[in-house]
C-alpha cells in the first residue's frame, strides 16, 4: 500500500519549531545513567544505566501522548545486536543483548550524551554512541566502532519501538524500474510469522541470510521483500498527526527491517518497530568505522518532505 500524499492533512514540516523556554539538549536525570530532554517538540528520557539503553519514553509536548512503546520496552533508538559474517557476538547461552552489555555514559558540555562500550572477550569491539539534539525535532546519532579483531560484514542492529497507533512505511524501489515510493508493509499468508527485511542490494540480502540471525537467544526469521531506494523510513500516527522520519547514510546502512501492519496485530505486527542494519562492510582490527543516523519528529511531514529531509541529511554528512 502506498501513502497517498494528497490524503495527508498538511504538507508543512513543523518538526523544527519548539516552544519558548525549551532547549534541544540532554541534561542529567534524577536517576544515575538517565538523561532528560525537553526540546519543545518532545520530552522524555534517554536511558544508559548498564541494564539497557535507548529512549523508553518520548512524549509529544503538544498532546502529552507517549510516543514510544512503553511497559519496560527499550523504546526508541536502542542498540540491539552485534554481528559479523555468520556470527552473532555475545554469550550464545544467555538472553542478554547489546542493551545489557557494560557501558559508561556521560552528558557532555554541548548537551549531547556519549555512551561507550569497552571491547570484551565475547564482543571484541569498542563502541561509542553520541546522541545529540541538533534542533527541537531533530536528533542525530553517531556510532563509531573499533574492533580488536577483523570483523567481516560487520553489523550493528539499531531498534526503535513506537506506540500502537503508529504505522510504518519504508522507501523502496518500485518493480520494473518504477519510481521509488513509500511502501506500507501489509501482512499476508506469504509473510505471517516472519519479520520483513528490505536490503540495499543482493549482497546485503545474502548477509541477512548468512546464519547470523539463527544463533543465540530469540532467533529471527526474515522475509526479504523489496530493495531499498534509500535507508529511509516513516512512522505515522494519524490520530495525533505525529510522524517520525528515520534515516541513515546509504553506504553506512545495508538494510532496514520491520514488522508488517496487521489489524488486529499478531505477535509480529504488535511490535510497531523499525530497525536499521548499520555498517555492512569489513572492518579490520584496530581500524575505526562510523555510521551516521538522523531522526526527525514533527507534524505535517508528508512523503515528499521526508525525502527532502533525507537528501539534506546526506548532503550535510558528506565526508
Amino acid at each position: 500500500m502506498r501513502i497517498d500524499v494528497a490524503a495527508m492533512i498538511v504538507a508543512v514540516c513543523l518538526s523544527a519549531v519548539g516552544v519558548a523556554g525549551a532547549e534541544p539538549a540532554f541534561k542529567p536525570g534524577e536517576q544515575a545513567g538517565c538523561f532528560a530532554f525537553d526540546t519543545g517538540v518532545v520530552r522524555g528520557t534517554l536511558r544508559a544505566d548498564g541494564k539497557s539503553q535507548g529512549m523508553p519514553t518520548v512524549v509529544d509536548v503538544k498532546t502529552g501522548t507517549e510516543l514510544a512503546y512503553g511497559g519496560g520496552n527499550p523504546g526508541i533508538l536502542s542498540y540491539y545486536r552485534l554481528f559479523s559474517k555468520e556470527r552473532r557476538w555475545g554469550d550464545p547461552k544467555a538472553s542478554d543483548t547489546f542493551r545489557a552489555w557494560p557501558q559508561e555514559a556521560k552528558c557532555l558540555d554541548d548537551g549531547s550524551v556519549r555512551i561507550q562500550w569497552a571491547a570484551k572477550a565475547d564482543h571484541p569491539v569498542a563502541v561509542t554512541a553520541t546522541y545529540r539534539w541538533v534542533a527541537p525535532g531533530t536528533l542525530d546519532l553517531e556510532t563509531t566502532v573499533t574492533p580488536q579483531i577483523d570483523m567481516p560484514e560487520f553489523e550493528i542492529f539499531l531498534s526503535s519501538y513506537f506506540n500502537h497507533d503508529f504505522k510504518n512505511f519504508v522507501y523502496v524501489h518500485a518493480p520494473r524500474q518504477g519510481k521509488p515510493y513509500f511502501l506500507q508493509p501489509v501482512g499476508s499468508d506469504l509473510v505471517f510469522g516472519t519479520y520483513l527485511a528490505f536490503p540495499r542490494d543482493l549482497k546485503a540480502a545474502r548477509m541477512i541470510y548468512d546464519g547470523r540471525w539463527e544463533q543465540g537467544h530469540n532467533p529471527v526469521q526474515w522475509s526479504v521483500t523489496r530493495f531499498l531506494a534509500a535507508p529511509l523510513g516513516m512512522m505515522v500516527d494519524e490520530k495525533t498527526g505525529v510522524t517520525f522520519v528515520q534515516m541513515a547514510r546509504p553506504e553506512e546502512c545495508f538494510a532496514m527491517e520491520m514488522p508488517y501492519n496487521l489489524t488486529p496485530p499478531d505477535g509480529v505486527a504488535g511490535h510497531h518497530s523499525m530497525y536499521f542494519s548499520l555498517f555492512g562492510g569489513d572492518v579490520k582490527a584496530g581500524q575505526s568505522a562510523k555510521a551516521r543516523f538522523r531522526m526527525v519528529v514533527g507534524r505535517g511531514i508528508d512523503p515528499r518532505r521526508a525525502v527532502e529531509l533525507y537528501e539534506a541529511f546526506v548532503k550535510e554528512t558528506q565526508p
